[in-house]
């Protein structure tokens, strides 16, 4: 669409600072999603959701938001589209979220709930969803 139909965040000449700005949130979000992974690593439970969960990791990042990963991919998925410097990304994104929320992460949630009953529920109640 963008090459179709091009629609610039900014102007030309302050892209520049858009696209710094898009380099600094494809780190963060990388950094996140890496924390995340070697988080679960570290505790020896399953990364990939479509395998079972040997325990209900809290620490490292899962200490401030339930979905590091999927924040992590948000924020670099932000900077792609500063980089790009197009709104197209940025109006899809409602889309991608609502779709990543319903189709992974409430069957997540659910079997999460299912297998760690009360220990899930009680970190559900302290810990948001993303941030």
């Amino acid at each position: 669409m963008h090459r179709r139909w091009p629609l610039p965040l900014v102007p030309e000449h302050v892209a520049r600072w858009v696209e710094l700005a898009g380099w600094g949130d494809v780190v963060v979000g990388l950094a996140l999603m890496g924390w995340g992974i070697a988080t679960f690593r570290r505790e020896q439970t399953a990364v990939y959701p479509n395998q079972r969960a040997r325990l209900l990791v809290e620490s490292g990042p899962y200490r401030r938001t339930r979905n590091p990963m999927y924040l992590g991919m948000t924020v670099l998925y932000l900077g792609v589209t500063a980089l790009m410097n197009s709104w197209w990304p940025l109006l899809l994104l409602p889309l991608v979220l609502w779709a990543l929320v319903i189709l992974v992460i409430g069957r997540e949630e659910r079997y999460l709930a299912q297998e760690f009953g009360e220990h899930y529920d009680a970190y559900r109640s302290r810990v948001r969803r993303w941030i």
